[in-house]
């Protein structure tokens, strides 16, 4: 008669035992540390979102209690973000918002023309800091998601008004210190277009051929129409409002000698090579504010202002919600 324990059932069973012993063994690793509305958060996800912050603060060196005492502090700080990134996933998905391939397209175009750089030299940057250019579509299609989320949620209308930014710089003033006279400045920009000495001489030939021209009449303003690089920081011809004390060395010296109206030799800058136009001097910083500094502190106080009111809507959504950290 045959032996009904063969030793392929053998084999077989020992199959089995292996399967649910490793299992048994995974649910014990991978243990669940959230429940966010009925979704689970895994240790392993977390550990993976954690991942590149635990290894610039965890080294070999240190012993086993060190490590593990450092990964739950940064555990926890991960934690309550993923919470927060599942809520506003979920509010996405409820209000049907989604991010087509042409917005991305054109967010990254206009990053490209916001930093002066074509296509192939942001992709070359993206490689270079180790960026997939597919992930970093899904990055931009994940902000252009909570704009478009905020803009439904944050529905009161947010205005910032010439005197909401001038009382900020008087504050900011009033902080660094800084007193008058004030000069307000206008410059000419040339940025060497590469590397190396060559670019730079290039750069230097183009700033001496602005200040020929403006020796021979040409107004300052078409001057750099004509000669400024066709970089953002380079095409606004107002450089700003500033006090001796803000200037480099270099810039002070330049402007100590002008008057209203005049304008500085070729000077080497951290930016390439400018040409320096006193366009006048206040007593008061906040008066005779150029428009660019005007609008760049427009735009930082209605982030300030959308990210308060953003994150008061996410404390709301996290009081209406079912939340039980497990960590």
């Amino acid at each position: 008669m045959r032996n009904p324990f063969s030793f392929r059932s053998v084999i077989f069973a020992f199959a089995i035992l292996l399967f649910f012993s490793s299992a048994s063994l995974a649910v014990i690793v991978d243990r669940i540390v959230a429940v966010v509305n009925g979704k689970v958060i895994t240790l392993s996800e977390l550990e993976k979102r954690a991942q590149p912050i635990l290894s610039k603060y965890i080294t070999s060196d240190m012993s086993h209690e060190e490590q593990a005492e450092i990964r739950q502090k940064i555990y926890a700080q991960i934690l309550p973000q993923m919470i927060d990134d599942y809520l506003v996933d979920d509010e996405i998905k409820r209000l049907g918002i989604k991010v087509t391939d042409e917005e991305v397209e054109g967010a990254i175009e206009n990053i490209c023309k916001n930093n002066g750089i074509t296509r192939d030299e942001f992709e070359k940057r993206l490689n270079q800091e180790g960026v997939t250019l597919e992930d970093y579509k899904k990055q931009i299609a994940t902000q252009i998601e909570r704009l478009q989320l905020v803009n439904a949620e944050v529905k009161s209308k947010i205005v910032i008004t010439d005197e909401m930014v001038k009382d900020y710089l008087r504050k900011q003033k009033g902080s660094t210190g800084y007193e008058g006279p004030f000069y307000i400045l206008e410059h000419i920009c040339i940025v060497p277009e590469g590397d190396g000495p060559q670019a730079e001489q290039m750069a230097k030939a183009r700033a001496e051929k602005a200040l020929r021209a403006l020796k021979e009449g040409v107004p300052f303003e078409e001057a750099a129409k004509r000669f400024s690089s066709h970089v953002p920081a380079a095409q606004d011809i107002r450089l700003g409002v500033f006090s001796l004390d803000e200037m480099a060395p270099y810039i002070k010296e330049a402007v100590k000698r002008l008057s209203p109206g005049e304008y500085s030799g070729v000077l080497k800058t951290p930016l390439g090579f400018e040409i320096l136009r006193l366009s006048g001097i206040s007593n008061s910083k906040d008066v005779d504010v150029d428009p660019a500094t005007m609008e760049e502190v427009r735009r930082k106080l209605y982030d300030q202002e959308i990210n308060q009111r953003f994150q008061d809507w996410l404390n709301e959504l996290r009081s209406k919600s079912t939340i039980r950290i497990l960590l």
